[in-house]
């Protein structure tokens, strides 16, 4: 489903005319429907950490503290906890905040745990890591469409660019968001969009059972020896 057909769906259940053509129109409906559209992409792609959104990143550490090769192009948040250096198998903690970077850079003895923080649009680490190590951390990708050729983008730009969330979600939320903002009753379609995203955001990448039986992260304390006791002969 493109971007047309989403609005076009949305244009059929608010009750207006249907629009020919989205990006190089000069109609002021289809203006709007387009710029809600833009809205719901952007809006909703924030609203979770979807599993299509989820991306891997890996970059060759420098001997600097700034790594320049760290962030790429379609980032837009870090997911909590993934960062680690490969080579040396360990986590890198982080993002520090403002305090616990500058605690870092100021205390006497030397810092042994890696830490990284982000600022400025750059990927710091402290202490300078070695050059060559493999560093990784999971993001979320702010590319929530795609071309027609299927290149990622974060913003509709053709009448043929298609979602790549779930659609259904984009065309309810064009519809409440066109509704409130001509001043119609919207409030039907915000909870039907609600509870949709609701039962998106619960199915989306599966969840794992807990166990309130353990403690800390049972996956990191080697899943592959079975608790209990047991005794090497």
């Amino acid at each position: 489903m493109t971007v047309l057909t989403i609005c076009q769906n949305a244009a059929d259940r608010i009750g207006v005319a249907r629009p020919s053509s989205l990006i190089n129109s000069t109609d002021q409906q289809s203006l709007r429907l387009l710029g809600y559209a833009q809205q719901e992409g952007k809006a909703l792609a924030r609203r979770h950490t979807w599993q299509i959104l989820t991306k891997e990143q890996t970059f060759t550490a420098t001997a600097t503290e700034t790594q320049s090769s760290a962030i790429p192009s379609d980032f837009d948040r870090f997911v909590d906890e993934t960062c680690f250096n490969r080579t040396r198998k360990r986590e890198v903690y982080g993002p520090l905040n403002e305090n616990e970077w500058q605690f870092a850079k100021a205390v006497v003895s030397p810092v042994i745990i890696e830490a990284f923080r982000y600022r400025g649009g750059s990927f710091l680490m402290t202490p300078t890591p070695t050059a060559g190590d493999t560093i990784a951390f999971e993001y979320i990708s702010k590319n929530w469409c795609q071309s027609s050729g299927g290149t990622g983008q974060a913003a509709w730009a053709a009448d043929t660019d298609t979602g790549v969330l779930e659609e259904e979600l984009m065309t309810l939320g064009v519809v409440w968001r066109f509704k409130a903002g001509q001043g119609f009753d919207y409030q039907e379609d915000f909870n039907a969009y609600e509870l949709m995203v609701a039962q998106a955001i619960a199915r989306d990448g599966g969840k794992r059972v807990l166990n309130t039986s353990r403690r800390g992260r049972p996956f990191r304390r080697a899943p592959y020896v079975q608790e209990g006791s047991w005794s090497i002969s």
